[in-house]
């Protein structure tokens, strides 16, 4: 383990791998959360945002823990071996481990993006005592499009009009087990058929609040828009990434997050003060 006490590295064996974990660490905490992050390609993107988010939780009486997917980050493993369902995996694993060391305090899941439907399905499988979601995907395979959407963009930049593959080619060869190349990951076969399974539960589904009947335990699904990028992509950051396009991101790359943090962390430790009043 390194860090200075607030925050913390450490490695977690899991699926015979180990999965890199931040934590961030409150001197008294009332809660704690999960931080489950975006798809891989966006993390160069997020990262320091969702950094900020960590260190903001801490400073406000939440210890919070974010690591990397295996086969993506600092963690080990080959990406091309890994699909949704593994990472799922990771998300219950790094929960487990979390939970074995906050001490009783209640355990808000939280993802951000791809992350967001991870969560949902960890959640809805009964882990957690809460639920955040940051504009998650209605569907994994809508982020793997767009991620598909991105490579045939640097094909216009890098191909003449007839030496370019369509959508429909790279598909097929998903679905043949030839791997793809996007963003600088190998796409597996097993990871695009796992992106066209996965889907959000109802009623989770609706950007909204609500409890999950029979057990009260909270969740929230809010939508970012644009003027929180770069946490998320916003579509000025899509058409800059287009050769074609002349448009340049506006977003600052290190603005004040205050604005979105603050609500959602009084959310959490409201979170936190319902539960302990349910087990009064």
């Amino acid at each position: 383990m390194t860090g200075n006490g607030a925050e913390s590295a450490q490695y977690i064996p899991l699926g015979g791998e180990r999965v890199y974990a931040m934590s961030y660490l409150s001197p008294a905490p009332r809660a704690w959360v999960l931080l489950c992050g975006p798809f891989p390609s966006d993390r160069l993107i997020s990262l320091a945002a969702w950094a900020k988010w960590g260190r903001a939780l801490a400073r406000n009486g939440v210890s919070a823990v974010r690591f990397d997917y295996r086969g993506t980050g600092e963690s080990t493993g080959r990406f091309v071996e890994i699909d949704l369902d593994s990472w799922m995996r990771d998300v219950e694993g790094v929960f487990d481990w979390a939970a074995a060391r906050s001490g009783g305090l209640p355990v808000v899941i939280h993802g951000l993006g791809l992350g967001g439907l991870l969560a949902e399905k960890v959640f809805a499988a009964g882990r957690g005592d809460g639920l955040l979601m940051w504009s998650p995907p209605a569907q994994a395979r809508d982020v793997l499009r767009q991620g598909l959407m991105v490579r045939l963009s640097m094909d216009m930049l890098l191909y003449r009009a007839g030496e370019r593959r369509s959508a429909k080619d790279y598909i097929q060869d998903l679905k043949s087990g030839r791997p793809v190349q996007i963003d600088g990951y190998d796409w597996s076969g097993a990871l695009w058929a796992s992106g066209e399974r996965l889907a959000l539960d109802e009623p989770y589904r609706a950007p909204g609040e609500g409890t999950e009947p029979g057990t009260g335990r909270p969740w929230r699904h809010a939508v970012l828009d644009d003027g929180w990028s770069p946490l998320i992509k916003s579509r000025s950051t899509l058409r800059a990434m287009n050769p074609r396009s002349a448009a340049v991101p506006p977003a600052p790359l290190n603005r004040d997050f205050d604005g979105l943090f603050a609500p959602h962390v009084s959310w959490i430790l409201e979170t936190a003060r319902a539960k302990a009043e349910r087990h009064a």
